[in-house]
């Protein structure tokens, strides 16, 4: 162990080096990747294996290793163990998931922020901390030293296990304060041919991810993934101020509704007498109306003279042009591209390696629409043709050839059934992305019979059941399924939307085996939630939604929900009970002197603008006016050092860690203000509080 570790180390009260547990670079197990990672079949339980440790270990602690083998349950003497990370390896690592998740063409820079946000809010002293216990395991007829139980909410499990790669490498050491016998182990995570994990040795990788991205060939791009992920609303981001030009593929699209064709329109032309002459009348022509046929482009030529035209008012840096495909699997992409198809082959410069001869139609148009057009030294792309004036051939309209600037992104949902595979060939012409299910923090809730489940641990849950059953990713609902403006899915919503789509789609092949497709029993005997059970017939005889059977299928989930119950406030002071009556508030912004503001309309939530506005103010400072008011929940401290289970066991509320302080989450908004408001008078801030009654 280096020295400036051990110091480190030492100044927290750990005196005493115990013994190296991974002194060299110790391979990273399945069993603490995170899901999506593992290579093998590690069983989900989150768990270090000390093995090689073992004859060191059994000399630390004899009296557990002998009460074990005398048959003691091994959890009566399990050791309670402090685990310390490195805030600079771990941001050293992240330039590397960066870098892995390019290679695996996944989206990567939204979980970047928030593992950075993470790193922030959880170091103290460049370190990060948090808790296990050192356990034997009696399997295998011999003990088996672990690391176990790691704290459900602590930096290991929300944050180091988002930075461990299938090909990553650990140290670890295990060292004892030895005034109060208490322990700890450092980590150092990297790979095991790299020793020096220090502040910004990858940051490059990190900083550079969307430059990165853009170095390599992304004129063609598919994004991709299950329903409600944000496809769409990706591009969308990417391409902001940019010239879009969109279409949707589907079953009847042709090459005709993608690239244009020869339609009757109205065309107004003069009206002529028997001897051909036009009629005048009163000084004017007089007109008529008559059908003629006109080549119309469509989306894929409006794209294609767009980006020529931009490239023509700037060869050297032109401007982009997106065509974006929306649904692209939904069309016979065959059928739809024709002889387009070539053109999606880019050259290490960005243009078409192959292009396409015009027949006499497209070449008459392409010659009226890029008439006029010049292209400044035609002759350094001409070079990439051996010579052959292309561009003189572009202009004409004799050829097609997509210029650099051209990108074609495109959209796919997984899950559809599609009438029209993808075949390899096209497949291999793109860049393909995929957009896997995220929180996306919106703090949305679903309706129903007078409570508000929270619609991301609906999703959790739902999606894991998902994934059990059909062993597949593409049915599972991404955070974008609903959409919803204020926040609240309605009922009417979520049965439209997601109990449609549950039971016809997804697990009507499947029989609803499982507790929580069962309705209330009926006479004692188990009873199916069908379909139909959530609709019934009002008094009007109108078709209504039966909430009451929404309610019962999110509580066999076991999702989580406000029922609307006021907030506890144990606190006679008339002032703060006022304060207490004040209901419906919604808390927007907070200004403070320096200039620093947290504002929900940069995107925060409004819990978000309340935890940025502590963090800012300093948690040390909040938490004695938070419990010289008495505010608690479930009658347990708003903040706290420690996390208790009726908290973490509601279906209300949560815990939200902020350096050692544990922040009560889903109270109502008031509280949120009220705290900010002693806080703003008690320690003379001078902060602007917005809110919205």
């Amino acid at each position: 162990m280096e020295p400036k570790y051990k110091d480190i180390l030492k100044r927290l009260g750990y005196d005493q080096m115990v013994c190296d547990i991974f002194a060299n670079w110790e391979n990273v197990k399945d069993e603490i990747l995170v899901s999506e990672r593992k290579t093998g079949t590690g069983n989900g339980t989150i768990h270090v294996f000390l093995g090689a440790a073992d004859s060191d270990l059994r000399k630390e602690f004899p009296n557990y290793y002998m009460a074990v083998e005398a048959g003691e349950d091994t959890a009566i003497h399990a050791v309670p163990v402090k685990h310390y990370f490195v805030a600079s390896n771990l941001i050293s690592m992240l330039g590397y998931v960066s870098q892995y998740h390019f290679h695996k063409q996944e989206s990567f820079e939204n979980e970047i922020k928030d593992i950075l946000r993470l790193i922030d809010s959880n170091s103290s002293n460049g370190l990060l901390e948090t808790s296990s216990l050192f356990k034997l395991s009696t399997g295998s007829n011999k003990l088996r030293p672990y690391f176990k139980q790691f704290d459900s909410n602590g930096v290991f499990t929300k944050l180091v296990r988002k930075l461990l790669l299938p090909n990553s490498a650990y140290k670890i050491y295990l060292l004892k304060n030895s005034s109060t016998n208490q322990y700890s182990a450092f980590w150092l995570i990297g790979f095991d041919d790299l020793s020096n994990f220090e502040a910004n040795s990858n940051a490059d990788l990190i900083k550079s991810q969307k430059t990165t991205n853009q170095e390599f060939n992304t004129q063609q791009i598919i994004y991709y993934g299950a329903p409600g992920t944000g496809k769409s609303h990706a591009i969308e981001v990417a391409t902001e101020g940019q010239d879009v030009i969109r279409t949707t593929f589907h079953p009847d699209s042709d090459y005709s509704t993608f690239v244009g064709a020869y339609k009757p329109t109205t065309k107004e032309i003069p009206m002529r007498d028997v001897t051909g002459k036009v009629i005048i009348e009163n000084g004017k022509q007089v007109t008529e109306n008559r059908i003629v046929y006109e080549f119309v482009s469509q989306a894929f030529l409006q794209a294609y003279v767009g980006a020529w035209e931009k490239f023509a008012a700037n060869g050297d840096q032109p401007q982009p042009q997106y065509l974006v495909i929306e649904e692209i699997n939904r069309g016979n992409c065959a059928q739809i591209f024709g002889d387009l198809f070539q053109l999606l082959d880019r050259n290490n410069k960005g243009f078409s390696e192959y292009p396409i001869k015009a027949d006499a139609d497209m070449k008459k148009q392409l010659n009226r629409l890029l008439k006029g057009l010049t292209i400044e030294n035609p002759d350094k792309i001409n070079a990439l043709y051996k010579g052959k004036d292309i561009m003189g051939q572009v202009l004409d309209g004799d050829i097609l050839l997509l210029p650099s600037n051209l990108y074609i992104w495109a959209t796919m949902n997984t899950s559809d059934q599609s009438l029209f595979p993808i075949d390899s060939a096209f497949k291999r012409r793109w860049e393909w992305r995929y957009v896997r299910i995220d929180n996306a923090h919106k703090d949305w809730k679903i309706e129903a019979n007078g409570k508000k489940y929270d619609w991301w641990d609906f999703l959790e849950k739902i999606n894991a059941i998902v994934g059990e059953t059909t062993s597949s990713e593409d049915k599972k609902l991404g955070y974008f399924f609903c959409k919803t403006p204020n926040g609240i899915i309605s009922s009417e919503t979520f049965v439209s939307k997601v109990i449609f789509y549950l039971w016809n789609d997804v697990f009507k092949d499947y029989e609803f085996e499982g507790d929580v497709f069962n309705d209330e029993p009926i006479e004692g005997k188990t009873n199916k939630l069908s379909f139909d059970k959530f609709y019934l017939t009002d008094a009007t005889g109108k078709t209504v939604v039966n909430e009451s059977k929404v309610d019962v299928f999110l509580t066999n989930l076991g999702v989580k929900f406000d029922d609307g119950e006021e907030d506890e406030l144990d606190n006679n002071d008339e002032n703060n009970e006022a304060k207490r009556n004040i209901a419906n508030r919604l808390l927007l912004s907070v200004a403070f002197p320096d200039g620093s503001k947290f504002d929900t309309d940069d995107g925060l939530t409004h819990f978000a603008v309340y935890y940025e506005s502590i963090k800012k103010i300093g948690v040390e400072r909040v938490e004695p006016i938070a419990a010289a008011s008495k505010y608690h929940r479930l009658k347990r401290p708003v903040i706290s050092k420690e996390r208790f289970p009726e908290i973490e066991e509601s279906n209300r509320y949560s815990y939200e860690q902020l350096g050692e302080y544990f922040l009560i989450k889903g109270m109502s908004e008031d509280t949120y203000i009220n705290i900010l408001n002693l806080c703003n008078e008690q320690l003379n801030l001078g902060i602007d509080i917005k809110y919205k009654e």
